[in-house]
């Protein structure tokens, strides 16, 4: 089975946020802002930028380009206005051992022996680990020279591995 059309365009630089265990007021602000029964969080995205600058304080992982740029993008391409989810919320986002989209600053970025990329991801609710499949980086992907530290990135249909699903 070839999949290599699976690997057209799966990331982009821009903006969005999902997984880590640590709260923040940020994500505390967003499950107190919609009703109990829903699964996922959405707010408008002025009032997540406001919400951005009160919380973030002396963080400039939030408060630069490339985080402010995501933002923007995803307002002006078909986020009609909404953000979703955080990396805290991956319980409520997670599907079939997959997460639609995770949208994060690139906290740290290593080569590992297999040719892929170890990286930390982080969004406003904390940090995750993740890796990078060789095929994205290289000549195939062509991305690369844009996946470091500091990019902004947003990553499509991620697969979650862990122990067991409880760890999710």
């Amino acid at each position: 089975m070839d999949n290599s059309d699976k690997l057209k365009n799966p990331i982009r630089p821009c903006n969005n946020h999902h997984l880590s265990r640590d709260r923040t007021p940020t994500l505390d602000y967003l499950h107190s802002s919609h009703s109990p029964e829903k699964e996922e969080c959405v707010i408008s995205t002025q009032e997540y930028i406001r919400k951005v600058v009160e919380d973030v304080g002396e963080d400039e992982d939030f408060t630069r380009g490339p985080w402010l740029s995501v933002v923007e993008f995803v307002n002006a391409n078909g986020g009609e206005g909404v953000v979703f989810g955080c990396l805290g919320d991956i319980k409520s986002f997670i599907n079939n051992g997959k997460v639609d989209q995770v949208v994060a600053i690139i906290k740290s970025c290593t080569p590992n022996a297999l040719g892929d990329l170890t990286v930390t991801f982080k969004d406003l609710s904390g940090s995750i680990p993740g890796a990078i499949h060789h095929k994205i980086i290289n000549d195939e992907g062509g991305y690369g020279k844009d996946i470091h530290v500091g990019a902004a990135v947003i990553v499509h249909n991620v697969s979650v591995f862990s122990p067991n699903r409880s760890h999710h």
